[in-house]
């Protein structure tokens, strides 16, 4: 055992993807087996209502932030709209002014391009992993392309392990942000064959087995705390990120299975503003400091920005117009006055009169002036805890719903018209909120940045446009239904390093040789013909993500069909801010070409 030394304490924050409030031995699962969380959660403060959001990437940016995430620029989980604003103040980036190493390795969903990666937004060492890729994990360590071994899960608890044991002697704030168990559910054999022996079906068992592991490696990373003598001086953080869901990729569970994984019967899952899809786990455990205890004080995920700055004794400016609020006073025993909790689902709601879009189907569509003009509060699926009582509205088939949640936590009363003055408050407050997040002009379309920091490889993907002209649909992986030349893609950028790039296209369109698009800045234009010259460097990110493998589970099926061509050389000035793509020639209707990504190349 190492000696521990006295100096400002560690930050050491745990948050895993998909994990229900149910998922853990401690909260009453009969068949998950969780030792090392058990205890963690029997040593810690335990918050048993704690709210994030429904789905990942708004959970994130809440926690980074300390900001509603619909302030943040996010309003979705792919399609550009996940990336958080470039003017947002990060966690990571508050403790790293105030003298702390800052880490975080795993799942960052908060942006994938230059600007946005985590070494860009205050982490000092952060590994970038591929979604959703458990075994030999494909990333970015700071910046750099490496390839992990192994479980996933194994490998980012490997990494987090050194990093504590390098940074021992200076106060560090580290961010594990696990992928696990998020779908596709697969574990090592060795976890699966454990639960199949108890009689339950593979998905159960590799879903558990994921669980299982999870709890191994928090294990493992607690007792390297230990080792290293960090232990009585780290505030330890478990959360996850949202609810659970009830489907992998290739199967589901039964209804009796989603039973067994639910035993408190919390209504909905992942996606949803019921309870089982925003209600999480929340331990704090700081030894000595802090009294393991439970606490019903109603706290949400940007309360944890304020609260562990002031534990650490870190002034944040008030500039950065927080929305959640410090918490720490409950654990002097003084009484911390709460605060409504919003809740949204990740996607507003309006018409798109852009392009062929359905109304009201809005993950994937640019967010242009127009369309937001569209999103009005009666449409939104919100929802808000203040107290004893939540309003639900537009979720499922509930148009308004009004539940007292300390006496019906499963959410099965509707009192909306029992109590319809405590509704109609409600709903006015909600009413009010959501209308200062569209005074704040929050839905806004990322600015993608090109020769940030000097740095030689740009990328900017095709499915992240502020704006569409023609036919052209917009999806969560790539840009589709390329088909007239009034077809065009606009995007705002910021060019850091002007000068001279090469501009390839990565395109999957079946006709490429009968077709060529231009690139324009408006003040430069280059076009060619889509050729195929045999480039298969499609860059560390592309190659990595399972959305472009033909078989879910294994990178070296990454389609053949889709290519890259190069269009040419384009002089890009700092006076540049938008980026145009069009087809200049193209022949017959085809639905199925997709445009994926614009890559840059700095020309020395």
């Amino acid at each position: 055992m190492v000696t521990e030394k006295k100096q400002s304490p560690n930050v050491l924050i745990i948050q895993v993807d998909d994990l229900g409030y149910d998922d853990l031995s401690l909260h009453g699962n009969p068949h998950l087996e969780t030792p090392n969380l058990d205890k963690l959660g029997k040593e810690s403060v335990e918050f048993q209502q704690f709210y994030l959001q429904s789905v990942c990437a708004p959970s994130r940016a809440a926690f980074l932030t300390g900001r509603n995430f619909q302030r943040t620029g996010v309003t979705s989980v792919h399609a550009g709209r996940d990336f958080m604003n470039l003017e947002e103040t990060t966690i990571a980036e508050i403790f790293k002014e105030n003298g702390y190493q800052t880490g975080m390795w795993g799942k960052w969903h908060s942006g994938k391009t230059n600007g946005y990666f985590p070494w860009d937004r205050g982490f000092d060492e952060a590994y970038y992993a591929c979604l959703y890729n458990y075994w030999d994990n494909t990333g970015l360590l700071n910046g750099k392309p490496i390839q992990t071994k192994g479980f996933t899960t194994d490998a980012i608890t490997d990494m987090a392990i050194n990093f504590v044991a390098k940074k021992r002697d200076k106060p560090f704030f580290a961010y594990i942000s696990h992928l696990a168990p998020h779908n596709p559910w697969r574990a090592p054999d060795n976890y699966v064959k454990k639960y199949q022996s108890k009689g339950l079906s593979d998905p159960m068992a590799q879903l558990y087995g994921m669980i299982d592991n999870l709890d191994y490696n928090i294990g493992r990373l607690l007792n390297a705390l230990d080792e290293n003598g960090l232990t009585k001086n780290t505030i330890i953080v478990f959360m996850s990120d949202n609810g659970p869901w009830v489907r992998s990729y290739r199967f589901g569970l039964t209804d009796k299975e989603w039973e067994m994984r639910n035993p408190s019967g919390l209504r909905g899952a992942k996606g949803q503003n019921w309870q089982n899809g925003v209600k999480s786990t929340l331990f704090i455990k700081w030894q000595n400091k802090l009294m393991p205890s439970k606490t019903k004080q109603i706290t949400k995920i940007e309360d944890l920005f304020p609260s562990l700055t002031r534990m650490c004794k870190i002034k944040i400016p008030d500039s950065l117009d927080l929305d959640g609020i410090d918490f720490s006073p409950i654990f002097k025993g003084e009484k911390v006055i709460e605060t409504p909790v919003f809740f949204a689902n990740h996607s507003p709601k309006g018409t798109s009169f852009e392009n062929s879009i359905d109304a009201m189907v809005t993950a994937s569509t640019p967010l242009t002036e127009t369309f937001k003009s569209t999103f009005i509060f009666e449409n939104q699926g919100l929802a808000i805890r203040k107290g004893d009582y939540k309003y639900v509205q537009n979720q499922d088939k509930v148009q308004k719903g009004l539940y007292n949640i300390s006496s019906d936590s499963k959410e099965e009363y509707n009192l909306i018209d029992s109590i319809p003055d405590k509704a109609k408050e409600l709903e006015k407050e909600l009413e009010n909120w959501y209308q200062g997040i569209l005074k704040a002009d929050s839905f806004n379309m990322p600015v993608l940045q090109i020769g940030f920091e000097n740095r030689e490889f740009s990328q900017i993907y095709a499915a992240s446009p502020s704006s569409l002209s023609g036919d052209l649909i917009n999806k969560n992986h790539e840009l589709e239904n390329w088909n007239t030349v009034s077809d065009s893609a606009f995007y705002k950028i910021k060019v850091h390093t002007p000068g001279k790039y090469k501009v390839f296209l990565i395109h999957k369109m079946e006709d490429y040789k009968d077709i060529s698009f231009s690139v324009s800045t408006g003040v430069k234009t280059i076009s060619a013909q889509l050729l195929d010259k045999g480039n298969r460097d499609f860059g560390t990110l592309l190659e990595g993500e399972s959305a472009y493998w033909d078989d879910f589970d294994n990178p070296d099926t990454f389609k053949k069909e889709i290519i890259k061509s190069e269009i040419g050389e384009l002089q890009l000035f700092k006076t540049d801010t938008v980026l145009n793509i069009s087809p200049t020639r193209i022949k017959d209707i085809k639905n199925n070409r997709q445009l994926i990504a614009i890559q840059f190349y700095k020309i020395k």
